[in-house]
């Protein structure tokens, strides 16, 4: 009984484990997947009013696009920092990778995304 005990509490603290994902990566997650899905509302709710009131739909669109080009987006991995704080991800799709680069403020809201071209794509 207690080696039963013993692995319900292990599976429970690995499920739990797997749930984790740092606030960062969650952020740039949800981010990514709006602009994927071309969704201005969402993807601005997570900016600062400042970085919020540049985002044209037109430019969505075209980064929208893009993404698209590489397949269906199935998720990021976080792969460094930058000096000034920003955080580095490569976005993974079925058919290749794009870099995200975001920044966020003292508050958690992104203030700046960059999606970039990874150089093997």
């Amino acid at each position: 009984m207690t080696t039963i005990r013993a692995l319900v509490v292990c599976g429970c603290a690995v499920l739990a484990l797997a749930g984790c994902g740092s606030s960062e990566s969650r952020t740039a997650d949800n981010v990514t997947r709006a602009v994927y899905n071309d969704d201005v509302d969402s993807v601005t709710k997570n900016f600062t009013p400042d970085l919020a009131k540049t985002v044209s739909r037109a430019e969505l669109g075209a980064l929208s696009d893009l993404m698209h080009q590489h397949g269906d987006y199935k998720g990021l991995k976080q792969t460094g920092t930058e000096p000034d704080g920003a955080y580095d991800f490569e976005a993974d799709f079925s058919n290749g990778t794009l870099i995200v680069k975001m920044k966020l403020d003292a508050s958690g809201k992104v203030s700046g995304y960059r999606v970039i071209p990874s150089p093997s794509t």
